[in-house]
C-alpha cells in the first residue's frame, strides 16, 4: 500500500500546475539535502532557500529521501574524501580561511568536510538530472497527458467501472457511479 501512495504522489507532482524548472529545482534542492546532516547550517539555509524560491515541495521532499537512501547504502563513504579534496589543498588555505570566516558562512558549517563534500555531491547529483528530469516531464505532459486524453480510445476505455477504480486507487480521484 505504501507504494501506492509513492506512485500517487509522483504522478501528482507531474501532472500538476508546477513548471517543470520547478519541479527540477525540488530535485535538485532535496538530493543536496539528502546527502547533508540535517542539523547542519547549509540544510536549514536550504530549507529555508526551497520555501523562498519557486521550487516544488513534494518533488524536494522526494529527493530528499531518496538522497538519504543512497546515503545510507554507501554514498556517505564519499562526502569526507569530496569535502578533504574541496578544502585542503594549501594554494586554497587564504581563500577558505577567508571565505569560511564571513559572518553569515561561518555558520553554514562548511568546514566540516563531510557537509562540504555532500553538499558538492549532492549538487553534483542534482545538476547532472536538472535537465533529464526537465525534459521528461515535458515529454510527458506533452505526449501522454495531452494527447492521451484527446484519444477517442482512451475516453472510452476511461468510463468502465474497472478503469474509475483503478483511478481511485492510484490517483485519488473521486469515483463516479
Amino acid at each position: 500500500m505504501f507504494i501506492l501512495i509513492w506512485i500517487r504522489k509522483i504522478y501528482k507532482v507531474i501532472s500538476a500546475d508546477a513548471s517543470p524548472s520547478a519541479i527540477a529545482f525540488g530535485v535538485l534542492f532535496g538530493l543536496i539535502l539528502g546527502c547533508l546532516k540535517i542539523t547542519s547550517g547549509l540544510a536549514f539555509l536550504l530549507m529555508a532557500s526551497a520555501l523562498v524560491f519557486r521550487v516544488q515541495i513534494s518533488s524536494a521532499l522526494l529527493a530528499l529521501a531518496v538522497g538519504k537512501g543512497l546515503s545510507a547504502i554507501g554514498l556517505s563513504a564519499l562526502f569526507v574524501p569530496v569535502g578533504a579534496r574541496i578544502l585542503e589543498p594549501a594554494a586554497l588555505h587564504p581563500f577558505w580561511t577567508w571565505f569560511l570566516n564571513l559572518p553569515v558562512v561561518a555558520w553554514l558549517d562548511l568546514y566540516v568536510e563531510g557537509v562540504t563534500g555532500g553538499a558538492a555531491v549532492g549538487l553534483v547529483l542534482g545538476l547532472a538530472l536538472f535537465i533529464p528530469i526537465r525534459q521528461l516531464i515535458l515529454a510527458y505532459r506533452r505526449f501522454l497527458h495531452e494527447k492521451l486524453s484527446t484519444n477517442k480510445f482512451f475516453r472510452w476505455a476511461t468510463n468502465f467501472w474497472l478503469v474509475k477504480g483503478l483511478r481511485f486507487v492510484f490517483i485519488g480521484t473521486g469515483v463516479e457511479a
